[in-house]
C-alpha cells in the first residue's frame, strides 16, 4: 500500500485516515490535510521521511523514522505552518522553530551491569531542542528532573529495586512537540560495586540552536501531547521488550514488504503455525536461524528445524508432532539481532516446488490468532523465507519477506553461514 495515493485520492481539507503498519516514504504532503495515523509508522533510508509542502496541514499519531541516513537529519520537515499532535520522531525535525535543534540523547542508554536490589544512580549531560518532559512509566526508573530546559541539562537516573533474576529493558519517552522514544537497557549482578552517579554520556558541545528554515515557521502551531496519551507502558517490575501487546488492535493480515512493531500484536511468547494446500506426498517443513551480526546464524546450533528441535537458549523450538514453531522472545540470546523462518519441501526435485503449493499461509498466535501472512505469487521457489524477526532500535519487529531460492535449502544455509552439501 502506498501512502502516497492515499494523501493523492484525498480531497483538500478533508480528514485521512491511515492504516496500521509501517509504510515506506518519503512522503509528500501537498494540500491541506488532516492525516489521522492508527499505529503508522512512516520510514525512509534518507531524509526527509514527511515532506509537508502546503498550509493547513496536521498530522496525529504517527511515527516517522529514519532508518540508515543520520539521525541528525530532519525525519519531518514543514515549510508552511503545520499542527502536529502525538507525532513520533527518529531524527531531528525542520521547519518547527526551537524543535529545530538537535537533541543529543543516545538512543540506547545501557547501563551495564549493577548492583541488585539496591539503589543506583547515573548521571548524563544531554542536549535538547525546547522544554521537554520525560516520561517513564517503570517504578523502578526514576529521573531528576522529569522536565528539561531547551539547550544543555544534567540528568540523573536511579535504579532501585531490580532483582538478578531479571533484565531491565525499558521505554522511555521524552516529549515536546515532538516524542522521541529511549530504550534503557542493563543487567543487576549481585557481584558489582554500587554505581553513584556513574556518567554514562556526555553530549557534544553544541553553539547556537539550529533556526528555522523559513520564515514562516514561526507561526507554526503544535499541539502538546495529551496526558492520556496510550504510548505509555504499564508499570512493572521490569519489562524485556519495549511495549506491550494491545488485544484492541484487530488481527493483521500482513502484505510482503510490510513491517509492523512485533509488541502491538504478540506477547513475548507466541506459536508459528503452517498451512497450505499441498499435493499428496509432499512435506514442507519449517526452519528457524537465529542470526547475529552480518546475518549469520550463531552456528549449527542456531538453526532449529526436524534434526535440532530447540535452540540453545529455548528461544524457537519445533514440534515434530504437528509441524508449529513456538517463539520466546524473553530468552532470546544478547547476540541474536534477526530470527528468520523458513520453509522447504523436503527432498524436492526440479518438479517439486511452491507453485503447485496453494494458499501458503503463516499464522501467528497469542492468546488467538493475531497476525496471519499468505505468501501468495511463489513459483519456482523450493525454499522460502516466510517471516522475519529482527530487532531495529531497540524493538523487535516482524517483517513479511515471502521470497525464497530455486535451488533449495542448502543455499539459504550456506548465505547464513551454515555450511551444507548442497
Amino acid at each position: 500500500m502506498d501512502l502516497n495515493d492515499i494523501i493523492a485520492r484525498a480531497a483538500p481539507n478533508s480528514e485521512v485516515t491511515l492504516p496500521s503498519g509501517e509504510y515506506e516514504g518519503p512522503l509528500a504532503i501537498n494540500k491541506p490535510l488532516r492525516l489521522i495515523g492508527k499505529s503508522t509508522t512512516v520510514w525512509a533510508k534518507k531524509s526527509p521521511v514527511i515532506e509537508i509542502k502546503s498550509g493547513g496541514v496536521t498530522l496525529c499519531d504517527i511515527r516517522a523514522e529514519i532508518t540508515e541516513g543520520s539521525i541528525e537529519e530532519p525525519a519531518v520537515t514543514a515549510n508552511s505552518p503545520a499542527t502536529v499532535k502525538n507525532v513520533e520522531v527518529l531524527g531531528r525535525v525542520s521547519g518547527f522553530g526551537a524543535e529545530d535543534g538537535f537533541f543529543d540523547i543516545l538512543r540506547t542508554i545501557e547501563l551495564g551491569r549493577f548492583p541488585a536490589d539496591r539503589e543506583n544512580s547515573f548521571k548524563m549531560e544531554v542536549n535538547v531542542p525546547s522544554e521537554t518532559k520525560i516520561v517513564c512509566e517503570i517504578r523502578e526508573v526514576t529521573f531528576e528532573p522529569t522536565v528539561l530546559q531547551a539547550g544543555r541539562n544534567e540528568l540523573t537516573i536511579k535504579i532501585s529495586g531490580i532483582s538478578d533474576k531479571t533484565f531491565l529493558y525499558a521505554e522511555v519517552l521524552f516529549k515536546s512537540q515532538f516524542t522521541r522514544r529511549v530504550y534503557i537497557t542493563g543487567k543487576p549482578d549481585p557481584t558489582v560495586e554500587q554505581a553513584v552517579l556513574k556518567q554514562i554520556y556526555t553530549a557534544p558541545e553544541r553553539g547556537v540552536q539550529a533556526q528555522s528554515i523559513t520564515e514562516t515557521v514561526s507561526t507554526t502551531v503544535s499541539e502538546t501531547v495529551p496526558q492520556s496519551v496510550s504510548v505509555t507502558v504499564p508499570k512493572t517490575d521490569a519489562i524485556s521488550m519495549a511495549g506491550k501487546q494491545n488485544p484492541n488492535l484487530p488481527p493483521l493480515d500482513m502484505k510482503r514488504g510490510q513491517r509492523v512493531a512485533l509488541s502491538q500484536y504478540l506477547g513475548d511468547k507466541f506459536e508459528v503455525w503452517f498451512t497450505a494446500n499441498k499435493p499428496q506426498g509432499m512435506d514442507i517443513d519449517p526452519y528457524v536461524f537465529l542470526l547475529g551480526n552480518g546475518d549469520k546464524a550463531l552456528g549449527d546450533s542456531g538453526l532449529v528445524f526436524f534434526g535440532n528441535d530447540v535452540s540453545p537458549n529455548g528461544e524457537a523450538k519445533y514440534y515434530p508432532n504437528d509441524g508449529h514453531i513456538e517463539i520466546d522472545l524473553s530468552k532470546v540470546s544478547p547476540q541474536v539481532q534477526k530470527i528468520a523462518l523458513a520453509y522447504s519441501i523436503y527432498d524436492g526435485g526440479a518438479t517439486k516446488n511452491f507453485r503447485s503449493v496453494g494458499s501458503p499461509r503463516i499464522s501467528l498466535r497469542s492468546n488467538g490468532e493475531r497476525v496471519t501472512f499468505t505468501v501468495d505469487g511463489l513459483s519456482e521457489e523450493a525454499t522460502i523465507v516466510a517471516l522475519e524477526f529482527y530487532l531495529y532500535k531497540g524493538e523487535w519487529k516482524i517483517s513479511a519477506v515471502g521470497a525464497g531460492f530455486k535451488d533449495g535449502l542448502a543455499k539459504l544455509c550456506n548465505r547464513y553461514g551454515i555450511e551444507v552439501e548442497s
